[in-house]
């Protein structure tokens, strides 16, 4: 398996990740809107031009085919019958106020004052009604407390509202109907007082989903391995070139290896010369390397270096290379599985090549678990960044044909991890809304997708905020289309199916905004 070493890495990162405005993390659908615009490929692709069109070699696909074959099998063995609970939600008014005696504010919602009461005695609040919320509980973990968290469904990719709880949670957790829930904010230096609240116009519900959605999340954990993940629960973080833990019998034979294939090194800042240099570098050293992997030297140098990197000191991406070529794919996947690397910036690509790396050893080493999770990572742009902003999302492909080829139901797959449960299988694949309606943009089942989101979105029998995100996911791959004309015969029919949505949810959706 080639890679393009394009060193000096860290030089040209300096460039790429020159300080700019620094975005926050927004909520999923409030990015959405984002990726809708990021539609055109990249020239010559996100990770070069390849000879059949796909991110991985013909070899690679010939392989994960085999794998597919016994999975479709799998999925006829597993347990159809689970019932799945729909995310805990209901509807409810939003209140803020930032100005004014914010203080008797406060003491009167703990006491139930009702919300038109509210709004009556406190005119300069501003207010949202009938917004969708769920209501999420995450356990303590470490030093993080328990907390409560409800959260309105951002509307027309509107950032949502959110209020976390961290005391008190038992009395949130059930009935609340009529019920205000608070988060009060003292003045500071940095802002003023202020609160905001929920009021609840009904209890909260967790619908069982029906049996045919039910399915498509069954489905989903029966294809994406819930026992496994991509990396070992020692992986550590790291760059994907350099590390502050490189072991000297790494070093060693890095050193061997570059002296023996003349690899060049940078003169003065001429990075396009290097980068050159470094290709044609590329294309001759295995003709080098190979005749030599025989010899005693070579062999007693790599062992000591090899033992080095299973013990956790330091291995990089060139390294891992030559294990793979001279070891054994999976013992290069078990290295590179013991590093999460983390992206410098939004324009550092390298969270991203490593997990196309990790894919195809996967494929090689028949790991279908550890390539499907590391593939869809891939799709959903799944990686830690030091920062990102939405300027580098365009070249981020999702490469939904390399899972058509393999003969699974991919429709199925990506609707399954798009719906959201209450009561999911631990380590179950959720996807992210914005980057799965990119990926369906480009899929060969166009027709009988759009069929299917409408029928879903329209159907009264599947809960509320299900509805929505898959309203959500047939506007991003609308918007998502490459042709202008499909998108501009497609919108008619989006805007029908918004108006099939429970009518407080319809009459605010807008296709402009």
């Amino acid at each position: 398996m080639k890679m393009l070493l394009l060193v000096p890495l860290a030089a040209l990162l300096v460039a790429a990740c020159a300080p700019r405005a620094a975005q926050q993390a927004s909520p999923e659908l409030a990015t959405a809107a984002a990726e809708e615009k990021a539609v055109a490929a990249t020239p010559g692709g996100e990770f070069g031009p390849t000879d059949n069109g796909l991110i991985y070699p013909p070899a690679t696909i010939r392989q994960l085919r085999r794998i597919v074959d016994s999975l479709n099998y799998r999925f006829t063995t597993c347990d159809l019958t689970r019932r799945y609970r729909a995310q805990s939600q209901a509807r409810a008014h939003y209140v803020q106020l930032a100005k004014g005696n914010i203080r008797q504010a406060r003491k009167e919602l703990a006491s139930g004052i009702s919300y038109e009461e509210f709004l009556r005695k406190y005119p300069r609040a501003t207010t949202e009604k009938e917004l969708l919320v769920t209501r999420h509980f995450s356990p303590a973990e470490g030093e993080e407390k328990a907390q409560l968290e409800f959260s309105s469904v951002p509307l027309n990719y509107h950032d949502g509202h959110y209020i976390n709880l961290k005391e008190n949670i038992a009395a949130y957790s059930g009935s609340l109907r009529q019920r205000w829930v608070i988060d009060y904010q003292e003045k500071t230096e940095y802002s003023d007082e202020s609160i905001e609240a929920f009021y609840f116009v009904e209890e909260f519900r967790q619908p069982v989903l029906p049996e045919a959605y039910a399915r498509l999340v069954q489905y989903t954990d029966c294809m994406v391995d819930t026992t496994a993940q991509v990396f070992t629960a020692e992986a550590r973080r790291a760059g994907r070139f350099y590390g502050d833990d490189a072991g000297k019998d790494i070093a060693k034979f890095l050193a061997y290896t570059a002296a023996e294939t003349q690899k060049p090194e940078l003169q003065g800042e001429d990075y396009e010369a290097h980068s050159q240099a470094l290709q044609a570098w590329e294309t001759r050293r295995f003709a080098v390397l190979d005749p030599l992997a025989a010899t005693p030297q070579f062999r007693q140098l790599f062992r000591a270096a090899l033992a080095e990197a299973q013990a956790g000191q330091g291995a990089d991406d060139e390294f891992e290379e030559y294990v793979s070529r001279y070891d054994s794919p999976r013992t290069a996947l078990q290295l590179k599985r013991n590093r999460i690397v983390v992206g410098d910036c939004s324009m550092d690509n390298s969270p991203r090549l490593h997990a196309l790396s990790i894919a195809k050893l996967a494929a090689e080493s028949v790991s279908w678990e550890v390539f499907l999770r590391a593939h869809l990572d891939i799709m959903n742009d799944r990686f830690e960044r030091v920062s990102d902003g939405s300027y580098a999302w365009r070249r981020r492909q999702t490469y939904i044909r390399e899972l058509e080829v393999l003969d699974i139901n991919v429709l199925d797959l990506l609707l399954g991890i798009s719906l959201r449960v209450q009561n999911p299988s631990p380590n179950h694949y959720y996807g992210s809304i914005g980057r799965l309606g990119r990926a369906l943009a480009e899929t060969e089942h166009a027709p009988a997708l759009e069929a299917k989101l409408r029928t879903m979105v329209a159907d009264a029998q599947l809960d509320d905020y299900n509805r929505l995100l898959l309203f959500y996911l047939y506007r991003n791959y609308v918007g998502s289309l490459a042709d202008s004309a499909r998108q501009q015969q497609a919108r008619p029919q989006l805007l029908a199916a918004a108006q099939t949505l429970p009518p407080y949810l319809a009459r605010r959706i807008r296709l402009d905004e």
